[in-house]
């Protein structure tokens, strides 16, 4: 893991220098067989380094253009641009996102949506199941309990079954936003049954479970989920 690490960080260092020198804002760099054999490594490490510099706003990644180099984005304000969902995460990074399946219903909202959201018992909620493949494979599991009315606007989640309509997206569609923050809890956790065989595993294989709650500028809660990551297919880093 640490000689993983350090090949990163290494090609990262170089790329980072190389867009400084050599490029201005608007170039293209060269394709990624190109920069991989001018860095020295594998392709693999170079997607991951272009994933963080387009996380950063070094480079902008486009799937069948290329990689241009841009102005860095703005990090001090917390809005809707700098909130990013899964699905933005990966694109950046050069990934194909799509939907393997989605759904939404009226449910009755567990004890932890409940006591998030600050909703009495026997309160019920939009129920919005979302499966996100990464590539062709199955990659993250999401389930996200909403209200049906949110300070007194009807809240329709079916845009969300479609893959370029994120949760921030809809709240703020609806009037609802804008959305200021997330507070996500991280743990590792075994999957089984039809979670795992949706995700393509098999039962006790581990994954990353994130529990979010998703607030507006005033601090009040607007949504609640939980979503279970593989990170063998999906490497997750944690910039800050």
């Amino acid at each position: 893991m640490y000689k993983r690490d350090t090949v990163v960080e290494g090609a990262l260092q170089q790329l980072r220098h190389l867009v400084e020198t050599k490029y201005g804002i608007g170039d293209k760099l060269p394709n990624e067989r190109e920069l991989s054999q001018q860095l020295a490594v594998s392709r693999g490490t170079l997607r991951e380094v272009l994933g963080i510099l387009a996380l950063e706003g070094v480079v902008d990644r486009q799937w069948g253009v290329g990689t241009t180099v841009c102005s860095p984005r703005p990090m001090a304000s917390l809005n809707m641009s700098n909130i990013e969902s899964y699905r933005q995460r990966l694109e950046l990074g050069g990934r194909i996102v799509a939907l393997g399946d989605a759904s939404c219903e009226l449910a009755l909202a567990p004890d932890s949506a409940l006591k998030a959201l600050r909703r009495d018992a026997g309160t019920a909620m939009w129920k919005v199941y979302r499966l996100f493949t990464v590539d062709g494979s199955p990659t993250a599991h999401m389930i996200e309990y909403i209200p049906t009315v949110i300070f007194g606007a009807p809240i329709d989640p079916r845009p969300m079954l479609q893959v370029k309509t994120s949760l921030y997206d809809l709240l703020n569609e609806q009037g609802v936003g804008p959305v200021e923050k997330t507070v996500t809890d991280v743990a590792a956790t075994l999957v089984t049954g039809d979670t795992a065989l949706a995700l393509a595993l098999s039962d006790g294989e581990p994954v990353i479970r994130a529990e979010q709650v998703t607030y507006n500028t005033r601090s009040e809660p607007l949504a609640h989920g939980i979503s279970l990551q593989r990170t063998d297919l999906v490497p997750m880093r944690i910039i800050r």
